[in-house]
């Protein structure tokens, strides 16, 4: 691991959300892959996104947990609505890493689920594991 990457959280008030963050901690809304009714990248001072939020509709909640059921399957960790309180929004840890086989051996060797992803068009390779309390940890070699 050389860094902390981002941290990722869930929300069923987007724009109070980056609004807190943008007014409060002063990160900077940006530029987001996707459409804005799915979520928000957050900005730190060295134009660096380190807080995504997604969108959770209250109307249609199914929409995003869907997607992250998706993309982790059962490292989602628990999905509950009546789980979006407190910590229990936060969606995944990511970390920047280097060696992504020498990453994949050692999670083999520990037995440990995992899943991976490739973003081409950004150059990203990820695993997804979750650590021994069931936080889902997002490891990006880029």
């Amino acid at each position: 691991m050389t860094k902390l990457d981002h941290c990722n959280i869930r929300t069923f008030d987007l724009e109070a959300t980056v609004d807190f963050y943008t007014d409060v901690v002063e990160l900077r809304d940006g530029e987001f892959p996707g459409s804005r009714h799915m979520g928000a990248w957050l900005y730190d001072s060295t134009d660096r996104p380190i807080l995504h939020v997604i969108a959770i509709d209250r109307k249609d909640p199914e929409a995003a947990l869907g997607r992250i059921r998706e993309r982790l399957g059962s490292l989602g960790g628990s999905l509950d609505l009546a789980s979006m309180t407190g910590t229990g929004t936060i969606d995944h840890i990511a970390f920047e890493c280097s060696d992504y086989s020498a990453m994949e051996k050692k999670l083999q060797g520990r037995g440990l689920k995992y899943t991976s992803s490739d973003v081409p068009s950004i150059n990203l390779r990820q695993l997804f594991v979750n650590d021994p309390n069931g936080v889902t940890l997002e490891l990006n070699f880029r």
